[in-house]
């Protein structure tokens, strides 16, 4: 290998590496949850439009957008919550999340299914 395809090389392992998720287009999913975590899906649900930008990138990429500033907020919802109903609350986040980025997670329960 030259020297100039092994700097090639580092820049693009480089580059990849200095790569950050930023968002995603909210779009329908179904949610798979118990009935426990499942009474908490619609606040999620509506905590995440509330949070979403619109139109984000434009009129020709339209809908919701959840940023990563975004998802964060998001996830910071179970602090709102009793000691109790948190961890519920925490996990309708997360299962909410895994539903819309379905093809970026591994989900191996098939439970009940909710569709927003």
């Amino acid at each position: 290998m030259s020297d100039e395809d092994s700097a090639h090389s580092s820049q693009t392992r480089s580059s990849k590496l200095e790569t950050d998720f930023a968002g995603f287009a909210l779009g329908d999913c179904e949610v798979q949850a118990d009935p426990q975590t499942e009474k908490y899906l619609r606040r999620v649900i509506r905590t995440a439009l509330e949070l979403a930008v619109y139109n984000r990138f434009g009129a020709e990429m339209g809908g919701f957008w959840l940023m990563a500033d975004q998802i964060a907020q998001l996830r910071k919802l179970p602090d709102y919550y009793s000691p109790t109903e948190a961890p519920l609350v925490a996990r309708a986040v997360e299962l909410y999340l895994q539903a819309q980025l379905r093809e970026f997670y591994f989900v191996e329960d098939d439970s009940d299914r909710i569709s927003r």
